[in-house]
């Protein structure tokens, strides 16, 4: 092996390192904090009118986070009329949503279904939010919390 290639090969391992470190540090810091003990009411416009990125999910059973790699691949947006947009990778879709307090009910829509290569997370992300049942915001973070469990998939405000 040539000495450019291993020089290339270390360097996308450090990158790949560097987005996980700076990801895991943005994540939730509340862990071993239950389900929905906060008490801030979310509101449809306190989440509308702003596309939020998938940066990761945190699972109680895994060793790890799940980092999202390129979080503008895997958005959200929640309209005031209870629609919501979504972007999973190379797909769009649509689909409409009901809040209640922190509780939160994603109907999906139609939806593109072009295969987006082996490497994609998109159909993570969709089962993901088809098993969603509440939400938190904390400040320019939103958690979508996952029936049943404290696992929790994690939004950061797109800029």
């Amino acid at each position: 092996m040539r000495l450019t290639d291993k020089v290339i090969r270390t360097l996308i391992v450090l990158s790949m390192l560097t987005i996980a470190i700076s990801v895991s540090a943005c994540m939730d810091k509340d862990t071993g904090q239950e389900n929905n003990q906060e008490n801030v009411e979310v509101t449809a416009e306190s989440i509308s009118n702003v596309t939020w990125e998938w940066t990761g999910t945190i699972e109680a059973d895994a060793k790890t986070p799940l980092v999202v790699p390129d979080p503008k691949r895997y958005t959200i947006k929640f309209m005031e009329d209870g629609t919501y947009y979504i972007v999973a990778d190379c797909n769009t879709g649509s689909g409409t949503y009901v809040l209640d307090n922190n509780r939160i009910t994603l109907n999906p829509g139609p939806m593109t279904l072009m295969a987006c290569g082996e490497d994609s997370i998109d159909n993570k992300y969709l089962a993901y939010l088809g098993n969603v049942d509440s939400v938190v915001l904390e400040g320019e973070q939103l958690k979508l919390y996952l029936k049943g469990s404290d696992d929790r998939m994690l939004f950061s405000l797109q800029y």
